[in-house]
Order: structure tokens, then C-alpha cells, then sequence
């Protein structure tokens, strides 16, 4: 599936909740429990910036199918130039290889947005996401495991990472 990237807008907020409130149903990519609102994620939409931590609306067929973003990994200057990455694609956009496609698209940017490392935390169990990664060249870099109460099972993390 062609897909294209552009910066998100307020407009698109809405549906990056959408997106992200069915991965919360899943349990398989956040360790948050509940759906989330606009309001309660305005905060994470704040920490984005155009010009060194951007959030990519990703669209197919004129539709936001998910998105991509690199978040500050830490508000503590040694870590300035370390992004984590967030990806998310909707239900119907999964397996189709946008994935791969937004894990590529980050790894042009980072160099361009002055960033020298960019780290994924993935639940153990989401071994889709754990190959997409792989797949592109990150190496694991940790394992914490059973770190997650996901309120009914409990859940590894996967530290995985790229410098650039």
C-alpha cells in the first residue's frame, strides 16, 4: 500500500486517538488500560515539534491510516538528540507493510532532525512489531521483564535501538 507522510495537525488529533485507542484494546502495543481523550493526550501532542521531534500523519488514499512520531526520550539535555519512536497504524492499515514503510521514512529524517539515536520499547509479546524492527536494522538493547500489569497478564518490555 502506498502510503505518504506529512506533519500532523490539530485537525488530525481525533483520529491519532482513534488509532491509538484501538492499539489500547489490544494490549499489545501501550501499557495504557483505558481509551484515551483529545484533551487527556494534549499533552503528548505538545511535546512534538516540527523541527526536532515531529508527529507524521501517515495516509493512504487521502485517509489517515496511522502515525509516526519521535518523542524527547528524556527532558534531561544528555539526551537531547535520542528520540523513542511511537508508530501506530490502524487496524485495517496493519500487514500491509506501512510499518516497514514509517520505520524507513524516521530513519531519513533522524539525520535531518539532528538526531543521533532512536530507541523502541515493544512489549515481548507483539512479535510483529519486535521483526518490523529487527527487520530494519535495530539491535535489542534490553529486556525488562515482566515489568507491565496489563490487568490480566503481565508483560516483558523490549528495548531495541539505532544510532545514526
Amino acid at each position: 500500500m502506498a502510503v505518504t507522510f506529512r506533519l500532523a495537525t490539530t485537525a488530525d488529533y481525533p483520529r491519532l486517538v482513534a488509532i491509538y485507542n484501538e492499539a489500547i484494546a489490544t494490549k499489545g502495543s501501550t501499557a495504557d488500560l483505558e481509551p484515551e481523550t483529545v484533551a487527556q493526550r494534549q499533552e503528548w501532542f505538545a511535546e512534538f515539534s516540527d523541527d526536532h521531534f515531529p508527529l507524521w500523519a501517515i495516509e493512504s488514499a487521502g485517509e489517515v491510516v496511522g502515525y509516526v512520531g519521535l518523542e524527547p526520550y528524556s527532558d534531561r539535555a544528555g539526551y537531547r538528540y535520542t528520540a523513542e519512536i511511537a508508530l501506530y497504524l490502524a487496524h485495517e492499515a496493519q500487514g500491509q507493510h506501512i510499518g516497514s514503510q514509517a520505520v524507513a521514512w524516521v530513519d531519513e529524517q533522524a539525520p535531518k532532525l539532528g538526531l543521533t539515536t532512536i530507541i523502541s520499547r515493544i512489549f515481548g509479546h507483539n512479535r510483529a512489531s519486535r521483526g518490523l524492527f529487527e527487520q530494519a536494522g535495530y539491535a535489542h538493547w534490553g529486556h525488562l521483564p515482566a515489568i507491565a500489569d496489563m490487568a490480566g497478564f503481565t508483560a516483558d518490555l523490549e528495548v531495541y535501538g539505532k544510532h545514526f
